[in-house]
């Protein structure tokens, strides 16, 4: 009787599968709603996924700078055809 619950509960389990946490924000030039995946502050020179929600593309930029302020952090991201992003992302 376990090993039958076991079978039951397994492929359950091995389906539920959780999402990669993302970082919300906005692009500052276009005012687009935008996440950053993943959910951690990022530092110079590291490469991040971001997603556009209008559009839902997901690009990987290099990131330029990281400037903290009381209530928002500016990544400036450098996209693979060389433009750059200002984007204000939630506090940390």
């Amino acid at each position: 009787m376990k090993n039958l619950l076991l079978m039951a509960a397994l492929p359950a389990l091995l389906l539920c599968t959780r999402p990669a946490m993302a970082w919300d924000g906005f692009d500052a030039d276009s005012a687009e709603l935008v996440e950053i995946i993943p959910d951690a502050l990022p530092t110079k020179g590291e490469n991040v996924d971001v997603r556009d929600y209008s559009t839902d593309i997901t690009t990987t930029c290099l990131v330029e700078s990281v400037l903290r302020n009381s209530r928002t952090v500016e990544v400036v991201v450098i996209t693979p055809d060389g433009g750059r992003r200002t984007l204000v992302m939630e506090g940390r």
